[in-house]
């Protein structure tokens, strides 16, 4: 089993590229929105017609960055009630056996993502070109993310039992 440090190291790099694909995204979403509101009142045809399929094609990536980062950070939905009224190693138990069934569940929609990216990349946006699978990739990419995320939340369930788990705030009880 992998130990705290090697978790640390793989949830840093997950955290940094999260992060790039935030700040990326994030930017390229308001300068593409931006540009596009001062267009539609300096022109007299509007906007730019290349403006509405970026954040189409960008948002998915900027979700995705967030969901994967939320997991890391405790920032996620989570009912941890029946965690309270059980013994410490059935908490343990029951945690391991959801994070098992959340990484299956997220390699399952990461292929079937990636099957409907295959069909959806026949589809060309209008102005741009661009595939229609852009989206599905970023949900695929997502689901690994997730994966890699989930499984670390494991490991630290197994070496430290549910105090491992991250809270709001990204803490942990790993050092």
């Amino acid at each position: 089993m992998a130990g705290p440090r090697a978790v640390e190291g793989v949830d840093a790099a997950v955290r940094g590229l999260c992060q790039l694909v935030l700040v990326v995204t994030g930017i390229a979403l308001m300068v593409a929105l931006g540009a596009n509101v001062v267009a539609r009142y300096i022109f007299d045809t509007g906007g730019f017609d290349w403006a509405q399929e970026v954040p189409e094609r960008l948002f998915p990536w900027f979700i995705m960055a967030g969901v994967a980062l939320a997991v890391q950070t405790g920032g996620h939905v989570a009912v941890e009630t029946a965690l309270f009224l059980l013994p410490r190693r059935a908490a343990r138990l029951l945690l391991l056996a959801g994070h098992a069934l959340v990484v299956v569940t997220y390699v399952v929609l990461a292929r079937s993502s990636l099957e409907v990216a295959e069909i959806a990349a026949i589809e060309r946006s209008p102005v741009l070109g661009l595939s229609g699978a852009h989206g599905y990739w970023a949900v695929a990419a997502g689901c690994a993310l997730l994966v890699v995320g989930t499984v670390t939340n494991m490991v630290r369930v197994a070496l430290l039992g549910p105090e491992g788990l991250p809270r709001e705030g990204g803490e942990t009880a790993v050092t």
